[in-house]
């Protein structure tokens, strides 16, 4: 669960430092249209994310990513699954929880690590094989995307 804020915080730190963040994670500001309303997918949550009681939350959001784990409280998951449906957010990093139970389509999914904790077995254990293939359909679903992308990182002995 800890591992999602830190995936988000290094890679928008090494999209800051390549000078990338703004271009490829953020998406428009708050800007209002005519009616003083925000226009913007970031605009619409920003006050929202800025009141969530997940202090994670709102600290990615401002650079372009969401967190998604178990750990987090329900208001606070479902807020990220619609910054992250609406594009107000660019990149969520999460557990392998969300690709199980959710419907958020992406055009990229990377898995890193493919070991996950089961209690009942008392530590870590690889990811099956239908697990992978349940995670990577969520990149490049037909009726949303023309085409999707799929990684995979972990050691070589779990391949």
């Amino acid at each position: 669960r800890k591992g999602t804020g830190d995936a988000a915080r290094a890679l928008a730190e090494i999209a800051q430092k390549r000078g990338e963040l703004e271009s490829l994670f953020l998406t428009s500001g708050p800007s209002d249209n005519a009616a003083g309303h925000a226009s913007t997918p970031h605009g619409q949550f920003q006050e929202k994310a800025q009141k969530s009681r997940n202090r994670e939350v709102s600290l990615h959001f401002e650079n372009g990513f969401g967190i998604h784990h178990a750990g987090m409280l329900r208001p606070d998951r479902r807020l990220t699954e619609q910054m992250f449906d609406a594009g107000a957010i660019k990149v969520l990093c999460c557990t392998a929880t969300l690709a199980w139970g959710i419907n958020l389509p992406a055009h990229t999914v990377v898995i890193r690590g493919t070991q996950v904790y089961q209690p009942e077995k008392g530590g870590r254990v690889d990811l099956g094989i239908l697990d992978v293939q349940q995670i990577f359909g969520r990149a490049g679903r037909p009726q949303y995307d023309k085409s999707g992308e799929a990684v995979l990182i972990t050691a070589h002995k779990s391949l």
